[in-house]
């Protein structure tokens, strides 16, 4: 780390305690490839030093699974003698959380800065991806909408989620899309939830009710720094989590909780600029042809992204064809919330596309860095995507890999792809979670037997 970021760090540490007198804690925060957060609390004495030298965590920490175990195959961490690795305080990131028994500190840690990244870090990958389209003088503009369900926080005696009970009628909760009753009734724990974002500085935006019973989805607004727009996905999901806990509730952002409800998604919109803010998908009043050619990309790639954005076996149930706004079709089109990409309207100029595939249970920094890469690629080769998708669609695409195993194989066999987020990472990935889904299904439950006994 430079002087200057270090004395900039030191600068905001300071500057924060000042304000913040009582807080004794802080929690140190960074995200594995599950997505997780793993991390330490530290006194918030140590902040200072933190600055100046950094701190060290192991690097298998990245590469656990999603019980934060250590998985076969995966060396890091049992055949290494599980070493440190070097991490940097994010600048920027250090602000209060409020759902525990006290308030305390919280700031992210990275090894980007280092002169030694972890390769297989989330957000490093990510700021590869962003590098390339910065060496072109070219930057992305992204947001995210996430969807996710709150549920009774106990199961029932099977351990089967229950519904949750609409907080104000005390009867459980109905699917009613765009319901502002739904809203205003669940209004005490979605306050607390903004009120926690609002702490970590995430700027969100609208709040809906979904097609879900307890399911709803809070967007956030539009960011140029693509890094920071991951951060803020990642730390919404947690905090979600961590405050549905205080209202005696169970969040969830797995992609189909329930087969007979709606999935949740991961929305992704992305736009790109060019170094004097001029965006590279408008022509004046139309859509540069830019744009058809990132969608281009987006489609040719999509078969090996999908293991990005369909992470986990669950992830795949949410693929049920049907126009049920989950696609699995290689498609695109104009306001048609059916396809994968869809081009929304463009007020005043602002054309962009959105990536519909991807569920809630996507590592935010794994799902842009492959949405991303698709887009650069497209550009860069001029793939036309074909014609536009004017109706609604209602299969499932016999060319996309629809199971874990298939994802990772047309992953592991995408040039495209590890030209952008690196050969050796795209490795470890695909290793990583095919040992993770090979341990899930080595499991027999009580369906074998009531069905083959």
């Amino acid at each position: 780390m430079t002087d200057n970021n270090s004395q900039s760090l030191g600068a905001e540490i300071e500057q924060f305690l000042g304000a913040n007198p009582k807080l004794k804690q802080v929690e140190i925060l960074a995200t594995d490839l599950c997505g997780h957060f793993f991390g330490k609390r530290y006194p918030t004495t140590k902040l200072s030093a933190f600055a100046r030298e950094g701190l060290t965590m192991p690097a298998s920490m990245f590469v656990l699974n999603t019980l934060g175990e250590p998985l076969e195959g995966i060396r890091y961490g049992i055949d290494d003698g599980d070493p440190d690795v070097h991490f940097h305080l994010i600048p920027g990131s250090l602000c209060l959380n409020n759902w525990g028994n006290k308030p305390r500190a919280q700031m992210l840690a990275s090894t980007c800065e280092d002169d030694s990244p972890a390769y297989f870090e989330p957000r490093y990958v990510l700021q590869q991806v962003v590098d390339n389209f910065a060496a072109r003088d070219w930057h992305p503009v992204v947001a995210f909408e996430l969807e996710f369900y709150l549920f009774d926080a106990r199961r029932d005696a099977g351990g089967i989620l229950q519904l949750v009970d609409n907080p104000k009628t005390g009867r459980k909760d109905t699917a009613t899309v765009l319901s502002s009753a739904r809203v205003g009734d669940f209004e005490e724990i979605i306050d607390d939830i903004i009120h926690a974002c609002q702490l970590q500085n995430i700027d969100t935006g609208a709040i809906s009710s979904e097609l879900g019973p307890g399911q709803f989805e809070i967007n956030f607004n539009h960011h140029k720094n693509v890094l920071r727009a991951a951060d803020e996905t990642s730390l919404f999901k947690r905090t979600v989590i961590e405050v549905a806990k205080k209202h005696d509730m169970c969040a969830s952002f797995i992609a189909k909780p329930m087969l007979m409800h709606a999935g949740n998604g991961l929305h992704m919109h992305i736009s790109i600029i060019d170094h004097e803010g001029r965006n590279l998908f408008a022509a004046d009043d139309r859509a540069h042809p830019r744009l058809q050619h990132a969608i281009g990309g987006l489609l040719a790639t999509m078969p090996a992204a999908m293991s990005f954005w369909a992470p986990s076996v669950n992830s795949y149930r949410r693929y049920l064809g049907g126009t049920s706004c989950a696609p699995v079709s290689l498609t695109w089109g104009n306001e048609n919330r059916t396809v994968a990409f869809r081009i929304p309207l463009a007020n005043q100029g602002a054309w962009r596309v959105e990536n519909r595939v991807p569920g809630a249970d996507a590592n935010p920094y794994l799902a842009m860095a492959a949405t991303l890469g698709g887009i650069l690629y497209g550009i860069e080769n001029k793939i036309d995507p074909g014609s536009e998708t004017t109706v609604a669609v209602a299969g499932r695409d016999e060319n996309l890999p629809l199971n874990m195993t298939a994802a990772l194989a047309a992953t592991g066999a995408s040039d495209a792809l590890m030209r952008i987020m690196g050969h050796e990472f795209i490795d470890l990935y695909c290793r990583h979670r095919a040992a993770e889904t090979l341990a899930f299904e080595n499991h027999i439950s009580a369906r074998e037997y009531d069905w083959y006994l």
